[in-house]
């Protein structure tokens, strides 16, 4: 089967990378992987700036066992506040007991968030004038609790200052209970209001409603008093058994005298 195939000149030549570098802009950004790492196997190609004098710290100097020298090692062994991340037990009331210690003595202010150009660089040009902390943290993770790059290198390290839920301030009004509408409503804010208009006089007077009668009907007091009717009802009754006492007596007196006539 023939196929009829037509040849133009509209597929763009094949052009070098270093063609394509010479005609892209240069960036003023430091390069990400000679940063972090302290090279870059892009050459001459790369559009980021390539400073030997912004790259990280070395990791294993900070612990002491580097096996490299400060010449021959390809990352930093300056430990300065734009690369390296400040004393922890310094900042905490300066308990910081380690000799010679690498990490920088400074305290500064609280800081909020990740920097991230120094927790994905490994350097921040503002050093001791960035407002968030210079740490190793995965800053995505630290902000959305949770990191969308796949094979993150970066720690994902868990705060309870940051999950802890903020308990309610003091200046917010307390909570007060209602009471219901009803009769025992309407005879509370009656009580309310003769405490807050007794000092205007007691000659005025309230009229008292149905509800409120019901109200002094049902209660019921326990104390008891004892009345004079009540007491002169019990002498009464005392004076009355000491009368049928003196009768059962006096039979006893003519028993005695009959006996004397018979003798």
């Amino acid at each position: 089967m023939n196929r009829n195939m037509t040849l133009d000149n509209t597929r763009r030549p094949y052009q070098s990378r270093r063609l394509l570098a010479k005609k892209a802009k240069y960036s003023d950004k430091p390069c990400p992987r000679f940063t972090s790492t302290g090279s870059c196997n892009r050459g001459l190609t790369c559009l980021y700036q390539h400073d030997p004098n912004k790259i990280a710290i070395c990791w294993a100097f900070l612990q002491g066992n580097c096996p490299h020298s400060a010449e021959t090692c390809a990352l930093s062994h300056d430990p300065t506040p734009e690369r390296t991340p400040l004393c922890v037990h310094f900042a905490n009331n300066g308990r910081c007991t380690r000799v010679n210690c690498p990490f920088p003595h400074v305290h500064v202010g609280p800081r909020e968030g990740i920097c991230r150009d120094f927790a994905v660089l490994g350097y921040c040009e503002r050093g001791l004038d960035c407002v968030k902390q210079h740490v190793r943290e995965c800053p995505d993770f630290a902000e959305k609790g949770q990191c969308s790059i796949k094979g993150c290198k970066l720690p994902h390290v868990i705060r309870a200052n940051r999950t802890r839920k903020v308990a309610p301030s003091a200046s917010n009004p307390s909570v007060t209970t209602s009471i219901p509408a009803g009769p025992l409503a309407a005879a509370s804010s009656s009580t309310g209001s003769d405490s807050a208009h007794g000092t205007h006089g007691a000659s005025s007077s309230r009229q008292v409603t149905a509800e409120e009668g019901q109200l002094g009907d049902e209660f019921i007091s326990l104390t008891f008093h004892e009345s004079e009717s009540e007491e002169s009802d019990e002498d009464a009754e005392d004076g009355d058994d000491t009368e049928e006492d003196e009768e059962g007596d006096e039979p006893h007196s003519e028993d005695a005298e009959i006996e004397d006539i018979h003798e």
